[in-house]
């Protein structure tokens, strides 16, 4: 993976008080890392760590799911 995934895995985690376990695999969503709130907030440091604004069509939830799908979805597609 990515450094920016490594990034992405850091500010994830910097979210909760409690240590989580996020693994590439892990579903950001179902597993309660990222609340829907969270979820903008993701997309805007997924941008960030791009370095520009994603296309509205490639943020959908199966894109932004897990790491692995942010990373093929967008930083390898770059």
């Amino acid at each position: 993976m990515s450094s920016k995934i490594t990034s992405l895995r850091k500010w994830l985690a910097g979210l909760h008080e409690e240590p989580v376990d996020i693994q590439d695999d892990t579903d950001l969503i179902q597993s309660g890392v990222v609340t829907s709130l969270q979820f903008v907030q993701m997309v805007i440091e997924v941008e960030r760590l791009h370095g520009q604004k994603l296309d509205p069509g490639v943020i959908t939830i199966e894109s932004m799911r897990t790491l692995k799908a942010i990373d093929t979805t967008v930083f390898q597609a770059a």
